[in-house]
């Protein structure tokens, strides 16, 4: 599996192709207050990643401290075709 982003509060690391790829798209990646396009998190998930939280308990409370994107290797480059279609059909305005 190859990490292609690692969010955090204030603070994201992407792929430089997937970062190119999501600053080409347009979408405002605050959509997510300090989340940096956190709020894509189910599109990569469409696209063949796995998105999973690095988190830890306080008793009864969870507190998450980042969250990973993965992807299989085989998969990076269908990833990052398919990544693009799926944005532009639910970000593309309305005609």
């Amino acid at each position: 599996m190859k990490q292609i982003g690692f969010i955090t509060q204030g603070h994201s690391e992407y792929d430089e192709r997937l970062r190119a790829l999501l600053e080409a798209s347009g979408i405002d990646p605050e959509e997510f207050l300090g989340l940096e396009y956190f709020s894509l998190t189910p599109f990569f998930v469409l696209a063949g990643a796995t998105v999973s939280a690095d988190a830890h308990t306080h008793g009864t409370e969870v507190h998450v401290s980042a969250v990973r994107i993965t992807i299989p290797e085989e998969l990076e480059e269908a990833f990052l075709a398919t990544l693009p279609e799926l944005l532009e059909d639910a970000y593309a305005e309305e005609e």
